[in-house]
């Protein structure tokens, strides 16, 4: 029988080496280099797994935001064949109403109407323009994670009833791709209508850039000077109607006390918030009869 092969090991009681000493210790290197392959492996078969390549953790500075754009595309909305002209509700006698919040170039104290929004536990979608992207990037990044659906609002804000047809799709499209490098989803099928304000030029031009022009049932007025919590609530509840779609604006500094008091007023008369694409699921949209936006008065429902 040849000579035993000399070997060290540790007892798991003294942690003191045992057996014989003698002879070379084990090649750390080959070691240290098979540590180094089985990490290999193990990164290519979580790459197999998730599609991703595998990254290690990093300490996270607070101060700086580490959420990405990620790309989940919207299911698809209404089509422009089915908004020939400017939408204020769906044609429901159900009492289903969507929440939405403008904000032209200001954003207001998004750190409070966010909050209030989440809090309020109902679907929020923003209308924003596109110099607010360019102005505070990081505003939008906040409404985007948040998980609030973005749709355009214009470039700066204009009434698109003195502007050409290609001055109005230079507008939705300019604001189209900027708050899609944020957000990395289209803004499409929906724009809201700088003041409620348009023409036949202008609602084609949206159409065939594959918009529908939308206004509201019943604007809060929260951006009036003389505007309350309790002035903004009762004028939500006096016009709404079902099917209704709510125009708040998150840039006053009363958007984030007057979601929470508008929504528990109408979910107290039944109502229920859903998304714009919802709304228009449970009924078709009633297209205002004319191409400017003064038909919407925002007439009470019991007097309509």
């Amino acid at each position: 029988m040849g000579p035993m092969r000399n070997y060290r090991r540790y007892t798991s009681a003294s942690g003191h080496i045992v057996g014989r000493s003698r002879g070379t210790p084990p090649d750390r290197s080959r070691l240290v280099v098979g540590i180094v392959i089985v990490g290999l492996i193990l990164l290519f078969v979580a790459y197999l797994r998730t599609g991703k390549k595998a990254t290690p953790a990093t300490t996270s500075n607070t101060n700086v935001s580490t959420n990405v754009a990620v790309s989940v595309p919207r299911a698809a909305g209404l089509s422009t064949a089915a908004c020939p002209s400017i939408l204020d509700r769906a044609n429901t006698t159900e009492k289903a109403v969507a929440l939405t919040l403008d904000i032209g170039t200001v954003p207001g104290d998004l750190s409070k109407t966010l909050p209030a929004a989440k809090t309020a536990g109902v679907p929020v979608a923003f209308f924003i323009t596109g110099k607010l992207v360019e102005n505070d990037k990081a505003a939008v990044e906040s409404i985007r994670d948040a998980g609030f659906p973005i749709y355009n609002h214009s470039y700066d804000n204009l009434r698109f009833s003195k502007l050409t047809t290609k001055e109005v799709q230079a507008q939705l499209q300019a604001t189209d791709d900027l708050i899609r490098s944020v957000t990395n989803v289209s803004t499409k099928p929906y724009a809201r209508l700088p003041f409620g304000d348009s023409s036949a030029e202008a609602i084609s031009a949206m159409r065939a850039a594959g918009y529908c022009a939308l206004t509201w049932t019943v604007d809060g007025l929260d951006i009036s000077s003389t505007a309350t919590v309790q002035s903004v609530t009762q004028r939500v509840q006096t016009y709404i109607k079902p099917g209704g779609i709510i125009l708040l604006h998150a840039g006053s500094d009363l958007a984030y006390a007057a979601i929470p008091e508008v929504v528990r007023t109408l979910q107290a008369q039944g109502y229920r918030f859903v998304a714009l694409d919802d709304l228009f699921r449970i009924a078709a949209p009633i297209s205002t009869n004319t191409n400017t936006a003064t038909a919407n008065t925002n007439t009470p429902a019991s007097q309509e």
